[in-house]
């Protein structure tokens, strides 16, 4: 499903796939656009096992780590599990310098699992169960 040319969604299994289809995220309005269709996306959908595909995502400014915050946030509530993949390099550093990758020090937790691939995110739901 194509869902304002943003992101298309595909479901494999239990796990809903979320793929970003636009390349660039340079301002707030794309970036306001992205949390609110990830917010629908999440809430109408029965799935608490998600996986965010960002190959296609070469840039962003940090603004539009708060539509992958909120992404998170609306998964944590559902009790879901949320796996990032296809990270490219510019897109880690901009998560890295963030601190949205690295171990929280007070718990241990890190805000974003991620894997190399999509078949990498979709057997990390299988070898880990559906633990949140």
């Amino acid at each position: 499903m194509n869902i304002n040319n943003l992101i298309t969604t595909q479901k494999i299994d239990d796990v809903l796939v979320m793929k970003i289809e636009t390349e660039q995220i340079k301002d707030g309005l794309v970036a306001q656009d992205l949390k609110t269709i990830f917010a629908h996306t999440v809430k109408s959908s029965l799935a608490t096992k998600f996986v965010l595909d960002m190959g296609k995502l070469t840039f962003m400014t940090s603004l539009g780590c708060v539509a992958f915050i909120s992404v998170k946030h609306a998964i944590r509530d559902k009790e879901g599990r949320l796996i990032l993949c296809n990270i490219t390099p510019f897109i880690h550093k901009v998560f890295t310098a963030k601190r949205l990758l690295q171990q929280s020090h007070i718990n241990g937790n890190v805000a974003f699992e991620c894997a190399e691939t999509l078949q990498d995110a979709l057997e990390m739901f299988s070898s880990k169960g559906s633990e949140v």
